[in-house]
């Protein structure tokens, strides 16, 4: 196990049984929602600085609020605080790695990298702070690790970097819905689009219902639905090509089309066998 992670699931661990024989496990839980509650509405008034200090106390409070931690880095941001807000993002996604309820919640994970990805593109530090991502990409071969390196080149606009990295990601995890969208979207975004429409199609059949992929395969001349036709294959009505006949020629082609078929004789035809 990796030794930051160790020590920070290991003070974790010490913190919030220390909170809980103080306070109770489930007085400690509340407390700290309840800072939360009061730094979110604190960000609403843009009262920053205050929000932030709710945050820290939410997270004294339970160190295994991944929340919090993602919000202060929120309010860290808001006041142009790079470093502490990447910090704290960091600390939230180690957290969620260390908890199990943190572990389920994919979605909220795809906030916090998407936020980390822009702190970093912006921060002064952003060369280490690549450096730092790109060296431990190559010595674990970690899917989400390219993925958040094509965030931060996309968000810098570096447009071959970003492609690179999101194929890095989509290759080490071809099943990851987040992974296959985000590229297919950015390709899309660049005009990029024999290449897009593939992973759009694959993001779409392993969710049918979101709204930005139904969206781009509109665009791309693709209906979503079962079978992902194309527009020119859809069924089209039953209209004649070229002109329509008058009125009173109607009824001469529908006598034509009343008369027999005479099928000349020989055997009848035969079924192919397998």
């Amino acid at each position: 196990m990796n030794t930051s992670i160790f020590r920070i699931s290991r003070y974790l661990t010490l913190g919030l049984l220390a909170a809980c024989l103080t306070t109770g496990c489930a007085d400690t839980i509340t407390f700290s929602k309840d800072s939360r509650a009061h730094g979110l509405e604190l960000m609403k008034k843009q009262e920053y600085a205050e929000a932030a200090g709710a945050f820290r106390n939410g997270v004294r409070q339970n160190p295994t609020d991944y929340e919090s931690y993602y919000y202060l880095g929120q309010a860290n941001d808001a006041m142009n605080q790079r470093h502490d807000a990447i910090a704290a993002y960091k600390t939230c996604l180690e957290v969620m790695d260390r908890t199990p309820v943190g572990r389920d919640d994919v979605a909220f994970r795809q906030n916090v990298l998407n936020a980390m990805a822009q702190s970093i593109a912006r921060s002064d530090t952003y060369d280490a702070e690549v450096n730092a991502i790109e060296t431990k990409a190559r010595g674990r071969s970690n899917a989400e690790d390219y993925f958040l390196l094509g965030k931060i080149y996309a968000f810098r606009g570096d447009a071959d970097s970003a492609i690179d990295a999101y194929n890095r990601a989509a290759k080490l995890d071809p099943g990851s819905f987040y992974v296959t969208k985000e590229y297919g979207l950015y390709l899309e975004r660049l005009g990029q689009n024999t290449a897009a429409l593939p992973l759009l199609k694959h993001a779409y059949a392993m969710n049918a219902n979101d709204p930005q992929i139904t969206a781009a395969l509109r665009r791309l001349g693709v209906v979503p639905g079962p079978s992902l036709k194309d527009q020119n294959a859809l069924a089209k009505p039953v209209v004649p090509s070229g002109p329509i006949p008058p009125v009173e020629d109607w009824g001469k082609a529908d006598q034509q089309s009343a008369k027999p078929i005479v099928r000349p004789a020989g055997p009848s035809a035969q079924v192919p066998k397998d």
